[in-house]
């Protein structure tokens, strides 16, 4: 076991030069040399916090060089657990990066939420060692963006992880690793739980280059993905009690287009080849299921990009061959991105395989597009987060709940909740709210809808900033709605599931959602949407069940409930290549909750 040493002590010399004929160079070199000393810039100074920083490029397996920085507490007497910030799509290892302890200062301005007592002074303050860098691909580092691959973003924080492992100079404890990702490093993070590269080893462990072990402790994803090409396009063949992986990537789904696209013209010649046809062939449209590429892309992002679909770490978890790794997942009702299906498909599985799997969930207003991202709403999952990093790294008394909760969300930027409780999942919602349609009515596509430029989490964030999506006036012909009035106060909790008879002759039919809440004065919130694909439907009847995204929102007694059924949703979501039209004979709409 390596001597654990005092880091102010082992950091002066960390520069020496190596003695003749050393066996190799000190790949972290760079790195402790750069060492400084720092206090944050908390007001009042009296919250101020010291600490040392590092900062240099660092190698990765492949040669790579990753701008890394690695933030500790200015004197540690022992070892030290890590914890690894992974960042989101196009973002930098400046993310999780504060200025400040408490991580809402000057430096952070917009993104203030992501570092609210979430970031590497904060945590180093708390006893930990923090590691940030900067995903391959990405401003500041070397290489092409593998789409969070297993073989390649997932192996680099591996490597960085064991670099420090194997370096006496730095007082890491390898066996208390935490991973924490959001977006983009979220989906990186749930892979570091249930892929390995050594067999002989379970999930979540690893050696370092020198054959040290590395174990994760916990793992921390937030407004992530656990299967990637749903994410990009949702087939709404996936409900919250369960997905079967076998068929989870058939049919093929229905683009998120204006996603999709500002993916494509912001991403130049940074991503690999393969991945850039992925994306641009999902762009092209239907049709998509029995096309090579397209099921190509289907194992692909499958395989190497989703932790829903490790299937071997299952099958060992369910075979008691598996330790347990503590997970608390972070999830945004509202995001257009990667909505709660992401979190629950996960929290599903790994309770199938386990029912005492310990995981928590904590689901609220964030975080992607017009997501509103409230401070005090964060500021609440990080006090979670860092509770079970607290107790799985650093053995405090004070246990984590692995239980469910869910803030309800609202138009006011200043209003939090009231955030519900529950021990499991299917506990959140105990009544349900159905309404059932026998009015049949014709959608076509494409159609000319003028509100669904209003209702694209894309383009209103661009034009407007975050916040809730509104509309007025009535649907559009070619866009089938429904309306009911709400004659008691009801909590939306969880994913509304729809039901639809229809009719249709076309081999490949979207048939999109959108609910509304209608106010007294008119004004109409749109508070959930789904996307649905039915491939050969029976033309003289055919039936449909799936769920929308899903929310946790307040309907009001004297407000009406209208939802639309429409073929295409556009400029959201891509409309279809062929031509088509379907009537919906009769619906029915369930929404679990609870009254009150």
């Amino acid at each position: 076991m390596r001597r654990a040493a005092g880091t102010a002590l082992a950091l002066a010399a960390l520069a020496a030069p190596a003695p003749a004929g050393a066996a190799a160079p000190d790949p972290l070199a760079a790195l402790k040399a750069s060492c400084t000393v720092r206090t944050s810039a908390d007001k009042p100074p009296r919250r101020a916090a010291r600490y040392r920083i590092c900062e240099a490029p660092v190698a990765s397996f492949d040669g790579t060089k990753l701008d890394t920085t690695l933030t500790l507490p200015e004197r540690s007497a022992g070892r030290l657990p890590l914890v690894v910030f992974l960042h989101g799509f196009l973002n930098t290892k400046r993310e999780q990066l504060s200025a400040t302890r408490a991580g809402d200062g000057p430096d952070r301005g917009a993104e203030a939420y992501k570092t609210v007592r979430w970031n590497n002074v904060w945590l180093a303050d708390r006893g930990y060692a923090v590691l940030n860098y900067t995903a391959r691909g990405h401003e500041g580092s070397e290489g092409s963006i593998e789409l969070a691959s297993r073989h390649f973003e997932v192996r680099d924080t591996r490597h960085l992880t064991g670099l420090l492992a194997d370096d006496a100079a730095l007082p890491i404890d390898s066996r208390r690793v935490a991973a924490v990702g959001g977006s983009y490093g979220g989906g990186q993070a749930w892979l570091l739980l249930t892929t390995r590269e050594d067999t002989r080893l379970q999930y979540g462990e690893w050696r370092s280059p020198r054959g040290e072990l590395v174990r994760l402790a916990a793992v921390v994803p937030q407004y992530t993905w656990t299967h990637l090409l749903y994410s990009i396009a949702p087939n709404g063949h996936h409900l919250s009690t369960g997905v079967d992986p076998r068929t989870a990537s058939t049919p093929f789904g229905v683009v998120k287009a204006t996603v999709l696209n500002g993916f494509l013209a912001t991403l130049g010649n940074r991503i690999t080849p393969q991945i850039a046809s992925y994306l641009a062939r999902a762009d092209a449209g239907e049709p998509y299921d029995g096309d090579p590429a397209v099921e190509e892309a289907k194992r692909n992002l499958a395989r190497d990009h989703s932790a829903f679909h490790q299937d071997a770490f299952f099958e060992a978890l369910r075979e008691r061959r598996q330790r347990r790794v503590p997970v608390f997942a972070l999830q945004g009702w509202t995001d257009p991105i990667f909505p709660a299906i992401e979190a629950l498909r996960m929290y599903r599985r790994l309770r199938d395989a386990d029912p005492r799997y310990p995981i928590g969930l904590y689901l609220g207003d964030f975080e992607h597009l017009s997501a509103q991202v409230k401070v005090p709403d964060l500021v609440y999952g990080h006090g979670l987060a860092s509770r079970l990093l607290d107790h799985s790294l650093r053995g405090r008394l004070l246990r984590p709940r692995f239980d469910v909760r869910a803030a309800v969300t609202s138009c006011d930027r200043r209003r939090v909740g009231p955030i519900v409780r529950a021990p499991a999942w299917e506990r959140l919602a105990a009544d349900r709210l159905t309404f059932a349609f026998a009015e049949p009515r014709a959608t076509t596509s494409p159609v000319f809808d003028p509100r669904g430029p209003d209702s694209d989490p894309v383009l209103v964030s661009q034009s407007r900033g975050r916040g809730c999506l509104v509309a007025s006036g009535a649907s559009s012909p070619g866009v089938a709605a429904w309306e009911a009035p709400i004659t008691r106060d009801f909590t939306l909790l969880g994913l509304p599931r729809l039901e639809l008879s229809f009719r249709a002759a076309a081999p490949d039919v979207q048939l999109n959602s959108r609910l509304w809440d209608v106010a007294p004065d008119g004004t109409q919130t749109l508070i959930d949407r789904g996307a649905y694909r039915a491939l050969n439907p029976d033309p003289s009847g055919a039936r449909a069940v799936y769920e929308l995204f899903g929310n946790a929102w307040r309907l009001r007694a004297g407000h009406r409930l209208r939802l639309e059924v429409l073929q295409s949703d556009a400029p959201y979501l891509r409309t279809s290549n062929f031509a088509s039209g379907a009537t919906v004979d009769a619906v029915r709409l369930d929404l679990p909750g609870r009254f009150g």
